[in-house]
């Protein structure tokens, strides 16, 4: 099941990066030191295509596309157990893209 609670680690051209994620009942809450994510998700436990908002809390902190301020991510993985691998790029700019891997840290109370 991909409700629950996830750490995501990302590699682009401009670094690499992690922070956490939760999904809920279709939508996708998180961040990490300089962002917070927000959007919705699908799945049939096989696979994930999400459309995330990430926004910049702090604007010192780039982005792993090397772009500035707040973007839209597509999101979309294979999810194996415990595991998401696969790829989030600007939305409507499949070229510009990054590596995601999910490891589900735990289930979300009942």
């Amino acid at each position: 099941m991909v409700e629950g609670f996830w750490i995501v680690q990302f590699e682009g051209v401009q670094g690499n990066g992690g922070g956490v994620v939760f999904f809920v009942k279709g939508r996708v809450f998180g961040g990490d030191s300089g962002f917070v994510y927000t959007g919705t998700y699908q799945t049939d436990n096989k696979s994930i295509s999400a459309r995330v908002q990430v926004r910049n809390f702090l604007p010192e902190v780039l982005s792993v596309f090397g772009i500035p301020g707040d973007y839209d991510l597509s999101v979309k993985g294979n999810v194996t157990g415990n595991v998401i691998q696969g790829k989030a790029s600007l939305a409507n700019q499949e070229a510009m893209g990054i590596v995601v891997k999910l490891t589900k840290v735990g289930d979300l109370p009942l």
